[in-house]
Formats: structure tokens, C-alpha cells, sequence
């Protein structure tokens, strides 16, 4: 399959009003769910009322699309919009809080959720019928199980391309846009030095994640007769890719509750710090 983080680009033209733009890249993410959810020694077996969710077989059927994608969409987009100010104040832009909305936007609001979620994860699923090996596209047309080099079939190759492809648009995007991280606004919170320390230290146990996961994998394999290189090679780097999104999300979890816990915390002393007057006020 692409790589997850690919899949966003999918939805790209549409990070526009009226849709959701937090909601599109939640539901292009969310049938690789499973995959990292599994990552974590969940125990489960088939009478686990969460099964499906552990499942990434159903997660990318169409009936899976509403009942096991969609809520998982919706998680990853409440993540994000909760996180969005914890994780801004890892980046060097100012603190903004969203403008109040009244109930009737709310309301309106949540049907284009929705629905760009599922916009999201549609994108998915189609990408993935043309590279998946049950794909409806790879199962249909024949020449897509055709090797194109060697053992390389065109459903492999696209795959890999689309991978390459995906993680280039997204990375063109943001770079296009990196006038928006730069700022000469005063910010509000952690000194810049408590920032970089913050996003070091998630840099490297994202790296550690990726290494535990992949570590005992690549060692059986090692050991043991398997299958060719080149399969034992992917297999370790989607384990590696599996345990740092793993330790990523734990991360963004754990760092966007310190922070609204703070926040919540220190609010009261700072409304107060900013209405005394400031210098010499007159006698």
C-alpha cells in the first residue's frame, strides 16, 4: 500500500472552504488506522467488540468506510483541532484562539465535517484500489498483476511512485506556504530555547519507536529463512513507519494535555497580569 502520510495529497485541491480542511486530512489518514492501532500490543480476537477497529481488511471496504474509517476520521480530526494550539506552540507562530461560533455554525459546520471526512477517506480508498494487492482495480484489470521489471508487478511500481509522488506534493505545499510559520509577532508560552528542546526530544523518541518496532523484526529475519531481501526490507521500514506514527500520536497526546492543562492553569494569572497598569502610573 502508499505510505500513510502520502495519502493527504490526495486532498489537496480541496483545502478550501467549504470543506473541512482538518476533517479532508483525517479521512484521507483514517483507513491506516488499524495498522497502527495493532502496533501497540492491543490484545484482541474475534469477539472483541473492537475487532473491526483492529482490522485494516474491513477499514478499506466500503461498508468499513462508514463504521470503521469515518469515526476514525472524526478522532484524528478532534485530535487536531484540539492539539492545533498545543502543537502551533512547538512552531514559531503566534498563539491565536479560534473565533467563537454560534450554534446554528456549529451545526452547519458539522454536516461539512462529515462530509469531508468521508471525501477523505474515499480518496483513500481509491488510491489503494489501484496499488493494493485485492485492490478492485488490481483485481480487475489484469495488467496491473503484470510484472513490469523482474517480480516488480505495475500495481507495485505504481504504488511505490504514488508513494514518492504524494510525499513530494504534501512537502511542495507546505514549503509554499512557510511564510505562515514565520512571524515577527510576539508569542506567547514556552522560551524558544524550552520549544527546540520539546521538538527534539519528540524528534528522537519518534526514531525510538521506529527502532523498537522494526528492531526484532528485522532480527527474525535475519536469522531465519524468509522471503527475498527486498520484501524483508519493506517489511521493516512499514514496522519502523508503524512505531514512530505510534510514538508521534502518543506524543501529540500526551503534549497537547500538558499544554491545555497549563493553559488552563495559568489563564487566571495572566488575565490578571495584563490589566495592571504598566510604568509609572500617575499620583
Amino acid at each position: 500500500m502508499p505510505f500513510t502520510l502520502a495519502h493527504p495529497a490526495a486532498v489537496l485541491p480541496l483545502l478550501r472552504r467549504p470543506f473541512g480542511r482538518a476533517a479532508l486530512v483525517a479521512g484521507a489518514l483514517a483507513p491506516d488506522m488499524p495498522y497502527f492501532v495493532v502496533t501497540t500490543g492491543l490484545p484482541v480476537s474475534a469477539q472483541s467488540w473492537y475487532e473491526p477497529f483492529t482490522n485494516a481488511t474491513t477499514s478499506h471496504t466500503a461498508s468499513g468506510a462508514v463504521t470503521v474509517s469515518l469515526p476514525y476520521a472524526l478522532a484524528l480530526w478532534a485530535l487536531l483541532r484540539v492539539g492545533h494550539r498545543p502543537l502551533a506552540s512547538l512552531l514559531p507562530i503566534p498563539d491565536h484562539a479560534p473565533p467563537p461560533r454560534t450554534a446554528g455554525t456549529q451545526a452547519r459546520r458539522a454536516g461539512w465535517i462529515a462530509l469531508s471526512a468521508l471525501i477523505g477517506i474515499a480518496t483513500h480508498l481509491a488510491w489503494d484500489a489501484f496499488t493494493h494487492h485485492d485492490g478492485f482495480f488490481v483485481t480487475h484489470a489484469p495488467w496491473l498483476t503484470s510484472p513490469l521489471v523482474g517480480s516488480l508487478t505495475w500495481a507495485r511500481a505504481l504504488q511505490h511512485a504514488s508513494t514518492v509522488g504524494g510525499l513530494t506534493a504534501t512537502g511542495v505545499y507546505v514549503w509554499r506556504r512557510r511564510a505562515h510559520l514565520v512571524t515577527d509577532t510576539v508569542r506567547t508560552g514556552p522560551s524558544d530555547a524550552t520549544r527546540n528542546l520539546a521538538v527534539l526530544a519528540i524528534a528522537l523518541i519518534t526514531i525510538v519507536g521506529a527502532v523498537a518496532r522494526a528492531w526484532w523484526l528485522a532480527a527474525a529475519r535475519a536469522t531465519t529463512s524468509g522471503p527475498p531481501l527486498g520484501v524483508t526490507v519493506e517489511a521493516v521500514l512499514s514496522d519502523a513507519a508503524k512505531g514512530a506514527g505510534v510514538a508521534l500520536i502518543g506524543l501529540a497526546a500526551l503534549h497537547t494535555t500538558g499544554w491545555w492543562i497549563w493553559h488552563t492553569v495559568t489563564s487566571p494569572r495572566r488575565a490578571v497580569a495584563a490589566t495592571r497598569p504598566t510604568g509609572n502610573a500617575p499620583k
